[in-house]
């Protein structure tokens, strides 16, 4: 017969080996001391919660018990080898995130402007590198459920902080600074997970699926349809998914400017997908028409256009043309397969969730509307600086301090320096490669230079939060 107290000491033993390891490997990254505060505390909730998990499981294994009380320890022991399994996955990723292999300037950015917006609420983003080509924000859901419930057995283990997102990037990207515009559109989807509106489409979405049904088939036509609770689930999961990136998309256009938009359409030629979903919703995601229809108008908004026109008229085109497009019209479809065996009626249900969703967005912007209005629009300091931010860049100079005509100093702000950056990127190279004289094939000065604008504007967006707290600004 299997001897339960020895299973629990054995397995208790293992805990406490990888605890130990975990531990002695989170001293040893923070001992380099080249953390963001964001990503030191983050390190220190590990830390804790080791510390707790090891007290606990060495009073677990010192003492004799009841066979009842050791098939309850053990199914304790199944839960922390379920948070263990989660250090032990970000561990590494949060160790690895030193200033050195994150967009540092970029991150200490983003927290400045997530604490000016959730003020008087702590934030604090940690920004960790991925292997994937992809850019996401961690969903914290099941691990902040797991740490609960570990807090429940064990005494002394934190809660995961509320004010603790995490934010994934591409490992390779760690010097890039214009395609990581990617990463304000990540912090879009913390602040929407701080909002309510999740619970609110969640319930509208079942009062109405119930009445949409019922008016297409009638009481008894239901029997006939699959599983409510699988339709229920089919359709609330891709309607909050899209709603949670659009969300994300206007924000990321509100408080960056058309950078974001610009950053968009450089992953676009990066990342390949099996979906073509110009105009088709997907399973994750809207249809990118449908978000390049919302960034145009949200971009007009900002009195964005002429600058978007006169710039990249290409890009102000192809928005324009994705202004016009209309749900109405059926320019736009959804590319998922839905549970119902009837055509007809899928074809209802699918143009049914478009208006739904429609309505939705304008919810979603009444509530950005009310939530920005206090927060600057960045077209303001792009008006009066672009152009000098420019003229740094033609002749190779960091625009964080610049000098305007009257010889007075200004200092951009980092929104600025991201458009005006971004603009020159896409039009302004030339005039910077005709003043460098060197040998060498033409594409590869280019490549090298383009890899030093990313370096001119990561040190000017760090130059920028050094000047605020010296009072400068």
């Amino acid at each position: 017969m299997l001897d339960l107290g020895a299973q629990v000491k054995n397995e208790g033993i293992r805990l406490l080996r990888l605890c130990k390891d975990l531990s002695e490997f989170v001293f040893s990254g923070q001992a380099r001391k080249t953390y963001l505060c964001e990503t030191e505390g983050f390190l220190e909730h590990i830390k804790t919660s080791l510390k707790a998990i090891d007290k606990f499981v060495r009073e677990t294994i010192s003492k004799e018990m009841a066979p009842p009380l050791t098939k309850v320890k053990l199914k304790e022991f199944d839960l922390i080898r379920e948070g263990l399994s989660w250090l032990y996955i970000f561990v590494k990723e949060a160790i690895d995130a030193d200033t050195l292999s994150i967009p540092y300037s970029l991150t200490i950015f983003l927290n400045h402007a997530a604490t000016e917006l959730q003020n008087p609420k702590k934030v604090s983003l940690v920004v960790l590198g991925s292997s994937d080509l992809m850019y996401y924000k961690y969903n914290l859901g099941n691990l902040k459920k797991l740490t609960n419930n570990l807090a429940s057995i064990i005494d002394g283990y934190q809660v995961l902080p509320e004010e603790i997102g995490i934010l994934k990037f591409p490992y390779c990207a760690a010097q890039e600074v214009l395609v990581n515009c990617i990463l304000f559109h990540e912090m879009g989807h913390y602040i929407y997970e701080k909002t309510e509106l999740q619970d609110v489409f969640y319930n509208k979405i079942k009062n109405n699926l119930i009445m949409f049904i019922r008016s297409e088939v009638g009481d008894e036509g239901i029997k006939n349809l699959p599983p409510w609770k699988l339709l229920l689930n089919y359709v609330t999961n891709l309607l909050l998914r899209w709603i949670d990136e659009i969300f994300a998309d206007i924000f990321a256009v509100r408080v960056l400017g058309p950078a974001f938009h610009l950053a968009s359409l450089e992953m676009e030629q990066i990342i390949t997908t099996g979906i073509k979903r110009n105009r088709n919703f997907s399973g994750t995601h809207p249809a990118n028409d449908f978000r390049f229809k919302t960034h145009a108008k949200w971009l007009t908004d900002g009195d964005w256009d002429e600058i978007i026109n006169e710039r990249t008229p290409q890009v102000f085109e192809q928005l324009k043309v994705c202004e016009k497009l209309r749900f109405e019209n059926g320019d736009f479809t959804i590319n998922c397969k839905s549970p119902l065996s009837d055509g007809n009626l899928e074809g209802k249900l699918h143009n049914w969730m478009l208006q739904e969703f429609e309505k939705m967005v304008i919810r979603v912007e009444d509530e950005l509307s009310s939530k920005l209005k206090n927060f600057e629009n960045p077209i303001s300091d792009f008006k009066n600086n672009d152009s000098l931010v420019t003229t740094c860049l033609e002749h190779g100079v960091v625009p964080s301090t610049v000098y305007n005509e009257k010889k007075q100093i200004c200092h951009p702000n980092p929104t600025t320096i991201l458009n005006s950056g971004f603009f020159f990127y896409l039009g302004g190279m030339e005039a910077l490669l005709e003043k460098v004289k060197s040998k060498g094939p033409k594409i590869d000065k280019r490549i090298n230079y383009e890899k030093r604008l990313n370096q001119w504007l990561a040190k000017a967006i760090e130059d920028w939060p050094l000047l605020l707290e010296e009072s400068k600004l």
